[in-house]
């Protein structure tokens, strides 16, 4: 997670506070350590005379022995009633002979005291500390009593530094309540500097927001300061060049990008290294993708076809236009014609190839259709005429020869001969028909398929009756689709007459008709001759057949699948056919409820 930035006053306003507060807490500190040792030295000073002072006088009592003892402890007393100076006398065994505050008799020996020590030495003993005795911290200051160059006694003298801690307490709570009002006084101050220094670059800052959001044309406030003035006017400047060339590139984009768009051929330029520099959604749909994902990509991530490739790397190994045709493999082979183009910086440096794809699926297929229309065509029809020639051309000998008894044969071979020319020509303008309805939209209505199976098997009857089939229907009369009743019925009736024409006599055909959610089926199945794997790919196709010779002997056109096949693609369904040589066929229907 980001961490959240905090604004710039901030960042100025703690650090002015912060130098503030430790240079007071600074100049507090040493003040109050400053005030302290300077009581604490004088009162050294003041406690050594007057120690200095008694250690001449105790030198004198001392004199008397130990019967003066009691003298000293009472001379003692006097000396801290007058003078408020705690005063004793000890012996240099330890052990107390005048104390002004305690009862010398049960004062214990008071040899281990850090300056009573240092007195033994013939030194000055200094020494700060708590007493048990007065509760109080006290100053001690101890010297030796000399007789005849020996330490003959140690007087002490102390007076309580408690006074000197609360005079420091009360110097230390008035600086603290200076430095409380220094602070409160310099924050405000540093507060308002603050503001005064960050106000402008947030408003700087809000201007460049307007900018970042496209609002080129917003302008920056010019504060006062030399520095900011000067970046703002310089921002305010950019602002509008910015804004200048946006507009011109977004003009020139726009009227690029409707060319592009519009474009119905494909459209992609790639760099030198192969990946996408542009693509138009023509090119896109080509490859099945989305324009707006391919743009950085590398052109082998998406067209991964062997012929594309190499013609990719031959039109980036030369500066001349290159034209090739290639397939595409897919749900639906298409065929491109593509052309390439040599892109060039304005240096004139190579930077890439532009790539134009001309869909001509359609035109190759046309023109496949049209060879193919034609050969079929023209050997469909010619087999027919050259019959109905050659028993014409019979009759009119036989009608020379008075030798008619064979005429009615010859005349009924004519017949069925002009009858299948007939069909063919009704499906081949049947299919014509389906092929102009390609694009446009039929008009679908909800129909019962219960009626539309009858309709097709009653329209066979006469050739169902001839070869004595039988046809079983199974229908529930509530299953109903979106379907063009006329279109739908020509379908069924299709893919009956086939069964009928290659079925045995007497046998039968089935038709069953189940709804599989949002899809209807219907299943035709018959038993009659049924044909191998390799062929059910291909019945549909137009003209083919399974066995020519039957075929035509059952007066086949070839046009039949390939005119349910249509039918069923415009009402979005799709056709299957499952299939065993000699045990029958099974054609299902599968169509949108």
């Amino acid at each position: 997670m980001e961490k959240r930035k905090k604004k710039l006053i901030w960042h100025i306003f703690p650090s002015f506070l912060l130098i503030i507060f430790l240079s007071l807490s600074a100049i507090t500190s040493y003040s109050t350590s400053y005030f302290k040792k300077f009581f604490l030295k004088n009162s050294e000073k003041e406690l050594t005379i007057r120690t200095t002072l008694l250690q001449k006088k105790f030198s004198d009592m001392l004199k008397n022995g130990p019967d003066n003892y009691h003298q000293i402890d009472m001379h003692c007393k006097d000396i801290e009633e007058k003078t408020d100076t705690r005063v004793t006398v000890l012996l240099p065994s330890g052990v107390v002979i005048g104390d002004s505050s305690g009862d010398i008799a049960t004062m214990e020996n008071h040899m281990k005291r850090p300056e009573i020590m240092e007195a033994m030495k013939r030194k000055k003993g200094i020494c700060v500390r708590y007493s048990a005795t007065l509760d109080k911290n006290m100053m001690y200051i101890a010297l030796p009593v000399l007789q005849d160059k020996e330490v003959a006694a140690v007087v002490r003298t102390a007076v309580s530094i408690s006074g000197i801690d609360t005079q420091i307490k009360s110097i230390r709570n008035n600086i603290l309540i200076a430095l409380l009002v220094t602070i409160i006084i310099a924050g405000l101050t540093s507060l308002y500097v603050a503001g005064r220094i960050s106000h402008p670059v947030e408003e700087m800052t809000k201007g460049t927001a307007e900018f970042a959001k496209g609002n080129l044309t917003a302008r920056i406030a010019v504060p006062e300061s030399e520095e900011l003035s000067e970046l703002a006017v310089t921002m305010n400047h950019m602002a509008q060049a910015l804004d200048d060339k946006i507009t011109a590139f977004e003009n020139r984009s726009m009227e690029l990008e409707a060319v592009h768009s519009s474009m119905q051929e494909g459209v992609i330029a790639i760099d030198k290294n192969e990946r996408i520099i542009t693509i138009n959604d023509a090119a896109a749909r080509v490859f099945g993708f989305s324009a707006s994902k391919l743009k950085a990509r590398y052109i082998l991530e998406i067209a991964r076809h062997f012929e594309l490739q190499k013609f990719i790397q031959k039109a980036l190994a030369t500066h001349k236009p290159v034209e090739d045709d290639i397939v595409i493999a897919g749900d639906k082979e298409r065929i491109l014609n593509i052309h390439s183009t040599a892109l060039y910086e304005t240096a004139g440096r190579r930077m890439g190839t532009l790539i134009i794809f001309h869909d001509i699926t359609r035109i190759r297929r046309l023109e496949r259709m049209h060879i193919d229309f034609a050969a079929n065509v023209s050997h469909e029809l010619k087999t027919p005429l050259t019959t109905i020639k050659g028993f014409v051309e019979t009759l009119q000998q036989m009608t020379v020869k008075n030798e008619l008894k064979e005429g009615e044969a010859f005349l009924n071979i004519i017949e069925k001969n002009v009858d299948r020319m007939i069909d063919l020509i009704n499906d081949l303008l049947a299919l014509a028909k389906l092929e102009r309805l390609q694009g446009t939209k039929i008009q679908l209505e909800k129909h019962n398929i219960s009626g539309l199976i009858q309709g097709a098997v009653s329209n066979c009857d006469f050739s169902i009756e001839k070869k004595n089939i039988s046809v079983s229907i199974d229908c529930p009369e509530d299953i109903s689709a979106m379907v063009d009743p006329g279109l739908m019925e020509q379908a069924i009736i299709n893919i009956v007459d086939n069964a009928v024409k290659y079925s045995p006599e007497g046998k039968s055909i089935h038709i069953s008709v189940t709804s599989q959610g949002r899809f209807v089926d219907i299943m035709i199945k018959d038993n009659g001759n049924g044909m191998n794997k390799e062929h059910l790919s291909k019945i549909f196709n137009r003209f083919y057949r399974v066995d020519r010779a039957r075929s035509r002997n059952e007066g086949g056109t070839g046009l039949g699948l390939a005119i349910v096949k249509h039918i069923v693609q415009y009402h979005n369904g799709k056709i299957d056919v499952t299939s065993t040589k000699g045990r029958g066929s099974c054609f299902t229907l599968s169509i949108p409820a």
